[in-house]
């Protein structure tokens, strides 16, 4: 084997070193993103839930004040 071999192995496995090197970083980054959007997406969820729960509130509020103006239109109020 000749010192020009040896030094294209090595060159070529140093290549390959620092590419899997940069391969593993991604994938980790990735696989954090990864929890990162899981996580939003979790809270995103639960936002909605509740969300949903005082749009119910609202909506049945506004029923009743409806419901207490028209009342008070039939009593002979001046609805104000």
């Amino acid at each position: 084997m000749t010192w020009e071999i040896l030094t294209g192995l090595m060159t070529l496995c140093g290549s390959l070193i620092a590419v899997f090197k940069i391969v593993a970083r991604l994938n980790r980054t990735l696989t954090s993103l990864e929890d990162a959007v899981h996580n939003l997406n979790e809270s995103v969820h639960t936002q909605s839930e509740k969300n949903r729960v005082f749009y119910e509130k609202i909506g049945d509020h506004e029923t009743r004040l409806c419901l207490l103006e028209v009342e008070g239109r039939k009593e002979g109020g001046n609805g104000n």
